[in-house]
């Protein structure tokens, strides 16, 4: 047989940083011993008739033997690599003798206790093609003659099995690997789902359902697994079964994402609406390999919807202005109705408003440094202020509320107001005031023509001006008190600044003293009275003076009212007790208009409370009310 004693050229088509990367990507580096490695190394031995056979990989700075025969040292340092120049030399590098080859003839392993005097090395290559060290024979005798070719073509193959289970054993890894990720990552979709607080679900591409998370058994309360496949329709609303099965088919021929509501059934027994959703998984090539869905209860926020509705609904349909500005001011919406109020065209010429503009200039002042001010601090603010008309610049009286409006969270998202338009209720009041006016006017002239006539009385018969002078004195009392008790504007109400009760129960009594003799006697505490609680105490106190004079205390000759003040810490007591009148034998058996107009304004003016008791020897009347709205 021919011997090959040469190599077969250079073999450089890599660098070097290039095979030590392939090197370590094998992660064969000191590993452990390999059964089918030292298998490969014994077929060399015996085929080579060689004492010593490494497998050596070349790393940076030394060449480590994954296998080896006759050698005891596991690695030497690269510089004594006879296998480094068999990398850079080709598919397989032959030197007879070891002591005559330049490259070799210093080496450590030559001259050395190891006495190496013949090498041949096949190289081993990584799949890419770069090198990663040789399997190769060593002997203690020169071999003039190299290796034969059987030889040469075994160390070739052999090498490559070394290549290949090298190459096996990084997929086995990667294999690994992917399996370990897939693992990993399907623990995490289950922990990620389990987490989820979405019902989750997965199919594969043909649409079967394989997977649900805990949250839909939870929801429906079927056995785990009973929905697999296509039993996931059946928990369906019937009426919302052909919908939701046409959306599905489509979306699994097309690929397009699924969306559909329906009504899942609740483990109650209750249907509610959900919300389905899946999109396809695709693979590099865009191949469907699953659907992820999910199923999302969304009863409550359609029940939010739907009052939401109706809000809208009754916002837009109010005959009141409503409308929200954010809280720089800034307009976000008008209803209708508002808009119609203040002459404006729709809902987007509404947006480009702020909050002063709707005011008249002379409100617009009021509304800056007064109105929001109290709205932050306190909250709301309401009172009479102007709008303007955009179209035609007319003010317009309105009732103006306004209060913030605030997110879950207590951020503030704005300003809200609910307006009232005051036109017809001003024109409705200027009415009513003529109105009182005209009475009042009617009423001054009765005065005054009985005055007249009780005057020409007198001047007729002298012997009747004595009594005649009474009667006037007695008719002006009368005439100062109707100027309390009749219904007043605010603008017609009498002044009563600085005025306690006390002052006004004795300008409203004046026309009960007879003969200089006060038959309403005033004991107790006293107490100031504003303007709008003293017209409420004159109505009440005339009202029981008119009747005490008809039917109690004061319709006999010696009948009078006692009537006493009482404060006691937050609240104002006035007793009214009669005596000397008729025996009473018990409450009235009707209420006449006055009484009732009485007992509304204790109520609703003053907040307080009013009793009678009907005792044999005279009515005793006791009115409570908080002191602090007698000053109102």
């Amino acid at each position: 047989m021919t011997a090959i004693t040469s190599c077969d050229g250079p073999w450089t088509d890599w660098t070097e940083a290039e095979r030590l990367e392939a090197l370590r990507d094998t992660k064969i580096l000191d590993t452990g011993q390999d059964p089918a490695y030292d298998d490969l190394i014994r077929i060399a031995s015996i085929v080579c008739a060689a004492p010593i056979v490494l497998v050596s990989l070349v790393d940076e700075t030394r060449q480590w033997f994954k296998a080896r025969i006759g050698f005891e040292a596991t690695e030497t340092p690269r510089s004594m690599s006879i296998c480094a120049h068999a990398i850079e030399n080709g598919p397989l590098l032959v030197i007879p003798d070891l002591t005559t080859d330049p490259r070799t003839a210093d080496n450590p392993l030559v001259i050395g206790e190891h006495r190496l005097r013949f090498y041949a090395g096949a190289v081993i290559r990584a799949k890419a093609g770069q090198p990663l060290g040789s399997l190769c024979v060593l002997d203690r005798v020169a071999r003039p003659d190299g290796l034969t070719q059987v030889q040469t073509e075994t160390l070739d193959a052999l090498a490559r099995q070394v290549a290949t289970l090298i190459e096996l054993k990084q997929s086995r890894e990667a294999v690994a690997n992917r399996e370990a990720d897939l693992a990993a990552s399907e623990r995490r979709f289950r922990v990620m789902t389990g987490a989820m607080p979405q019902m989750v679900w997965t199919t594969r591409p043909d649409g079967f359902h394989d997977f649900y998370n805990d949250r839909w058994y939870e929801f429906t309360g079927v056995p785990y697994g009973s929905t697999d496949g296509e039993g996931w329709n059946g928990m369906f609303h019937p009426d919302d079964q052909e919908r939701a099965w046409t959306r599905w088919r489509h979306s699994l021929a097309t690929g397009d994402p699924y969306e559909v509501e329906y009504r899942l059934r609740h483990h109650t027994g209750v249907y509610r609406w959900t919300l389905g959703r899946a999109m396809p998984l695709r693979d590099a090539e865009g191949r469907i390999e699953r659907w992820f869905g999910t199923c999302t209860d969304i009863e409550d926020l359609k029940r939010a919807e739907g009052e939401a509705r109706k809000l809208a609904a009754i916002v837009e349909h109010s005959k009141d202005f409503i409308g929200i500005a954010d809280e720089d001011g800034r307009i976000l919406h008008i209803n209708a109705a508002g808009r119609r109020l203040v002459g404006l065209p729709d809902a987007e010429t509404a947006r480009r408003t702020t909050v002063p503009d709707y005011f008249m200039p002379e409100c617009r002042s009021t509304v800056i440094e007064t109105v929001l001010p109290t709205v932050q601090r306190d909250g709301w603010w309401e009172g009479e202020l102007t709008f303007r008309h955009f179209g035609t610049g007319e003010g317009i009286a309105v009732l103006y509320s306004v209060f913030p409006v605030h997110d879950d969270r207590g951020g503030l998202l704005g300003y809200a107001t609910v307006t009232r338009d005051l036109r017809e209720r001003k024109r409705a009041e200027e009415a009513r005031d003529l109105l009182i006016k005209e009475l009042s006017h009617r009423i001054k002239n009765i005065f005054a023509v009985v005055e007249g006539i009780a005057a020409l009385s007198a001047r007729t018969d002298p012997a009747a001006r004595p009594f005649v002078a009474a009667f006037r004195e007695r008719l002006g009392a009368l005439a100062n008190a109707h100027e309390y008790v009749r219904p007043h504007s605010p603008a017609s109400a009498p002044k009563v600044q600085g005025q306690t009760l006390f002052g006004l129960m004795r300008l409203i009594m004046a026309a009960y003293v007879q003969d200089g003799r006060e038959r309403i006697v005033l004991h107790g505490d006293d107490i100031v009275v504003g303007d709008r609680s003293a017209t409420a105490f004159a109505l009440i106190m005339h009202e029981q003076a008119t009747n005490a004079m008809k039917y109690g205390g004061l319709s006999t000759e010696a009948g009078t009212v006692r009537l006493t003040g009482r404060r006691d810490g937050e609240t104002y007591e006035l007793v009214w007790a009669e005596s000397g009148g008729p025996p009473v034998s018990g409450p009235p058996t009707r209420r006449g208009f006055g009484t009732v107009l009485a007992e509304r304004s204790v109520a609703g003016q003053l907040d307080g409370t009013l009793e009678h008791d009907w005792s044999g020897t005279g009515l005793v009347m006791r009115l409570a009310v908080p002191a602090a709205n007698l000053t109102a």
